[in-house]
């Protein structure tokens, strides 16, 4: 069907029945414009009836057009047509439906015919242009459901009435019975992250305050604050604690018992690097130079998948806080101390149990030769990043050799992944931590070389691990990143305009079935595996890895891994963002308390129209300039603090003349 230009059409628009004029014709479809401006493409299929040339006036047409079909409408009995088709056994389209009511199936007949029927939705359901009368029973049912549908209005509206009042009261407040319901939705929620219809009702008051300080204020109006909960944990969506099933669980497993069925590294010189503070120690390295010049790298993972089971209490626990937080306040791990912390962490001088990495390289950073066992392993030597840096820079004994030889071999693996578009963007760290409440802040360089070669043979270990999983037909996710359309460079040292931009460049990391080049990495193919005591979805592709080791079914199906690991990911992202907000919050809080009226040094990083916003070096924390001059995107300016609102994450400055 090719209509003329003008042509008025009446036709099943999206979510109506529409009138009106073709502006521009097609063959499979055509453009139509109403009463209004806007325009609306039509196929054929969707055109009810045709009413010739507009003319010239089109408006005028289209109102002559609509009060034929509207008087045609009124004289429709639909009880009459209800009961009529009704009785007959087959369904009947909208020209035969016409044709026995009107005697006719003229263009008005059909518009006034369908119309009258669309209105009816009780009793009629249009399925294309056949319009089908529903039984007594369904029309008795969506009665029920309208008025549940009804009657939950009414009890939302009810809700959010008592919400308003309780909010707007300085008293404190009982629970109506009718309430409790929601007053656990919204426990549930600050407790455990459960979205449900009460957290709907408590967004529609579109409250300044942020959703679970709301809750909180609730909680705290009607005396239902959990007992023993900390206030600023839940206010960010943080629950420490795990729930007596899950710890009942933990104090069932038992400590790892040597396994002849491993590999046994027991005898090596291993050593672990990780912050000094740090428990829960999930990987660890060795090296050996041998008489030919080649250099041998063990990396060695622990493996919790040996003491939890897929589905288990402990791995149920795990996928709802799938990332181990580093709070400034305190630790929130994935799992129970006791296999964090314990028996399933890599502690010095125990044998744990652990996937194993060995890999061969050249002087040059070409990998010769590599494989991966199921092992276990003893640690000879737990070792802080401050401390291994020392030995790199000036120790003599075998650890340190084996360090200095591990830092020279990460800055070429580094290197040619570089050569091949790895980029590095890292802000700086801030070790925040609060004791007895007071705040201490300091800052921690990361882009030392015992940090880099631990992240160097991290990355090695992931590469390795997808490799694997390739080459045996493992099905496992990989993490792909795609290549900006603009050029990407390194920041080092960290500029925070510059940083921004790079960073705005760079696409996000995805999941994929199948192997794909990671961009950011300089890689080809890329998984995780190196922190399963930290990330679930690292225990999960452990599993994979752990049971072909061991000659085992494998525990998921390539499909279920991806749904495992979206949600995993979606959640972890959401953690992420908490333990941001966190630090925020203290080192505002910090600036608060001590910083008050002090000056820093600071770099515009944002402009738009009267708002600057500036980057205060030492503590990295970005605020509001107030300033009467213009300044640059990257100007260096001095600023003075003026006010500090952790709770909003705000912070004031202004601009030293």
């Amino acid at each position: 069907m090719e209509l003329p230009l003008q042509t008025i059409v009446d036709y099943f628009g999206s979510n109506d029945i529409c009138l009106g004029i073709v502006s521009k014709t097609g063959a499979e479809r055509f453009q139509v414009q109403g009463v209004t401006s806007q325009t609306e493409k039509v196929t054929p299929k969707q055109v009810i009836a045709t009413y010739g040339s507009a003319g010239k006036d089109s408006l005028q047409a289209l109102a002559k057009t609509m009060n034929s079909i509207r008087e045609t409408m009124n004289g429709i009995d639909l009880d009459l047509l209800y009961e009529d088709l009704k009785e007959q056994t087959e369904s009947k389209g909208l020209h035969a439906i016409c044709k026995d009511y009107f005697g006719n199936e003229d263009s008005v007949s059909l518009s006034a015919m369908a119309r009258k029927l669309s209105e009816d939705t009780l009793r009629f359901k249009r399925m294309g242009f056949d319009f089908v009368p529903r039984t007594t029973e369904e029309i008795e049912e969506i009665l029920r459901l309208r008025a549940l549908r009804a009657e939950k209005a009414a009890a939302r509206e009810r809700s959010i009435n008592w919400l308003q009042s309780l909010l707007s009261s300085s008293e404190p407040s009982s629970v109506p019975q009718e309430q409790e319901t929601l007053v656990k939705q919204l426990t549930d929620y600050l407790m455990l992250g459960f979205n449900s219809e009460g957290i709907a009702i408590l967004s529609t008051l579109q409250s300044k305050t942020p959703l679970r300080e709301l809750i909180i204020k609730i909680l705290h109006k009607v005396n239902r604050f959990p007992e023993g909960a900390d206030e600023f944990l839940l206010a960010n969506g943080i629950h420490a604690g795990f729930s007596p099933k899950t710890l009942e669980a933990a104090e069932h497993l038992v400590q790892y018992v040597p396994d002849a069925t491993r590999e046994d590294y027991s005898n090596r010189i291993v050593f672990s690097i990780d912050d000094e503070e740090t428990r829960d120690i999930d990987d660890a390295l060795s090296c050996v130079i041998n008489d030919d010049g080649t250099i041998s790298v063990g990396i060695y993972i622990a493996d919790p998948a040996s003491f939890i089971e897929k589905d288990s209490p402990l791995d149920e626990a795990a996928v709802e806080r799938p990332l181990s937080m580093y709070l400034p306040t305190t630790t929130v791990p994935m799992f129970p101390e006791i296999i964090s912390y314990n028996y399933a962490s890599l502690v010095q001088n125990d044998i744990r149990p652990c996937l194993a990495f060995n890999a061969t390289y050249d002087n040059e950073g070409e990998l010769l030769d590599w494989s991966l066992a199921s092992a276990q392993v003893k640690i000879t030597r737990r070792l802080s990043y401050h401390e291994a840096d020392e030995l790199i820079a000036n120790g003599s004994d075998d650890i340190a050799r084996s360090l200095q030889a591990l830092h020279h071999l990460s800055r070429k693996l580094l290197k040619i992944r570089e050569e091949d578009g790895a980029v590095t963007l890292n802000r700086p760290d801030l070790k925040i931590r609060v004791r007895n409440n007071e705040i201490y802040i300091s800052n921690e360089n990361t882009d030392t070389p015992s940090h880099n070669l631990v992240s160097e043979f991290m990355i090695l270990c992931n590469n390795l691990a997808a490799r694997y999983a390739l080459v045996n037909d493992i099905p496992v996710i990989y993490r792909a990143q795609e290549k900006p359309s603009e050029p990407v460079y390194s920041v080092r040292p960290y500029e925070p305009c510059f940083f921004d931009q790079q960073v705005r460049k760079m696409r996000r990391t995805h999941l994929s079935t199948y192997p794909a080049p990671h961009f950011g990495l300089g890689l080809d193919l890329y998984t995780q595996v190196s922190s399963p005591l930290r990330r679930y979805a690292d225990l999960v592709i452990q599993r994979q890895l752990s049971a072909h080791l061991r000659k085992l079914p494998l525990p998921y199906r390539q499909e279920e891994l991806f749904v495992i690991l979206d949600n995993v990911d979606k959640t972890s992202a959401q953690n992420k963002s908490l333990q941001r907000e966190a630090d925020n919050y203290w080192v505002l809080e910090f600036i608060r308390r001590n910083r008050i009226g002090a000056i820093f040094n600071a770099t515009v990083v944002r402009q738009e129209g009267s708002l600057t916003l500036a980057e205060i070096d030492e503590l990295y924390a970005r605020g509001i300039v107030f300033t009467r001059d213009r300044v640059k995107l990257g100007e260096r300016i001095r600023v003075k603090i003026r006010e500090s609102h952790p709770e909003t994450a705000r912070l004031l400055m202004d601009i030293m003349e």
